[in-house]
């Protein structure tokens, strides 16, 4: 899919998707606990395909609706033998289910495509060793046999805290108790806190003491409804676009929300932007933007668009901690620094830090075409930067938006964004 982005004033209010990292957890939890769970307001991308698609491997009965889903838990003690998981391209789905596949002593076979299978394992493969447990990854899979053991686990914390949730689903159902302690540095904490306040509406508890969670054994999942808040790490793209455009308000978020992508709105009211809220509906006002040094330690998902953000606030921009950007599904910082340079922004990066020295607007004598990198959040990035600049553009291979966000040229379409589909 080619898209054209011409430059345009935007207004309006845009209903934001239901959070992807809420959605899988709620899925997986509901997929473990007896009796049946309603999950309702889902966005059913690629991403939350695969983790559906997992469970009913698992043993799941999932039921879907329009924007839900009725879920019937299953007994991940008693798998099938050879069962087949095909993550697509999610690396929450691998990373959440390689434990729970390891609760039976039966073979599972993960597959994946793009980059999942050359994204950082390391985590899983020691402990599965040091419990001399089968784990085997190739370039087509990753094949485990469980059983896994309840005791005391010891994790590095700066590698992805999706190894950390994926133990915390299944460490509750082992016959004794376990610890996990977080190695320092400990990053993307607030990703395991919602993970842990999901698991605590399934009737599961885990007591934490700084970096390292008490785990009681033989607990069960209880079903439960649960409706789904919108995610922040989508409203941002809004945001951005609200902060450099035109005022847009962001309906369907939960003030209170302990997403660690909530960061957005500290970041944009630093950098000047006047934000206002009410109930579930957030309103950003733009402004002259005022540059500053961005930590993404905790906050990775933000990097493409707070480079779209730093490339027009005047002066300098430093994105610090951002390494881990170049693990996802391109990498991030090579990706944002190649198309970015195609707008002639002054951008220059560093394993784990990125410098922008911005200025007010972009417009060039042809139109540049964009590369999508594969990478759902280089696409809506570009695209917002292109509704900014002065020159319409062309970004190549826009499909990779329904990882996470299939209506995504829809929804700016709506909000007045020109966007044409090639």
């Amino acid at each position: 899919m080619k898209v054209k982005i011409t430059p345009s004033k935007v207004s309006g209010t845009i209903a934001i998707p239901a959070s992807k990292s809420i959605s899988h957890r709620a899925i997986i939890c509901a997929s473990l606990a007896q009796g049946k769970s309603t999950i309702t307001n889902l966005t059913f991308s690629k991403d939350i395909e695969a983790t559906i698609s997992c469970m009913r491997s698992f043993g799941a009965k999932i039921e879907v609706q329009k924007n839900s889903c009725i879920i019937e838990g299953c007994n991940l003690f008693d798998l099938q033998d050879g069962i087949c998981c095909d993550c697509n391209e999610s690396g929450s789905t691998l990373r959440f289910l390689i434990p729970a596949g390891a609760l039976s002593n039966k073979k599972v076979t993960y597959l994946g495509k793009g980059r999942l299978l050359e994204r950082p394992m390391g985590i899983y493969p020691k402990i599965f060793d040091e419990q001399k447990l089968l784990f085997e990854q190739s370039q087509d899979a990753i094949r485990i046999q469980g059983k896994l053991q309840s005791g005391h686990y010891q994790i590095d914390g700066n590698i992805s805290s999706q190894f950390i949730s994926g133990l915390l689903f299944v460490l509750p159902l082992l016959d004794s108790d376990s610890t996990l302690t977080i190695n320092e540095p400990y990053e993307s904490r607030s990703y395991v806190d919602l993970t842990l306040d999901m698991l605590k509406c399934f009737g599961i508890e885990i007591k934490q003491d700084k970096n390292t969670y008490y785990i009681k054994g033989n607990q069960k999942y209880s079903a439960h409804d649960v409706k789904i808040e919108g995610d922040y790490s989508q409203m941002a793209f809004f945001g951005v676009l609200a902060g450099l455009n035109s005022s847009l308000t962001c309906s369907n978020m939960n003030l209170n929300s302990v997403q660690g992508d909530k960061a957005i709105l500290d970041i944009l009211a630093s950098a000047g932007c006047s934000i206002n809220s009410k109930k579930d509906f957030i309103t950003i006002h733009p402004s002259k933007l005022q540059p500053k040094t961005i930590d993404l330690s905790d906050c990775p998902d933000l990097g493409p668009i707070l480079c779209v953000l730093a490339s027009y606030c005047e002066q300098t921009t430093t994105i610090i901690n951002a390494q881990r950007l170049r693990m996802k599904e391109s990498d991030r910082i090579e990706a944002m620094e190649v198309e970015l340079k195609k707008w002639n922004v002054d951008i220059q990066t560093t394993f784990d830090t990125i410098t922008i020295h911005g200025k007010s607007g972009y417009a060039l004598d042809d139109i540049p075409i964009i590369d999508s990198h594969n990478d759902h959040r280089i696409v809506m990035a570009m695209c917002v930067f292109g509704l900014c600049a002065n020159t319409p553009c062309i970004i190549e291979n826009a499909q990779a938006i329904t990882k996470s966000y299939p209506d995504f040229f829809e929804d700016i379409q709506r909000i007045g964004g020109k966007v044409e589909i090639l």
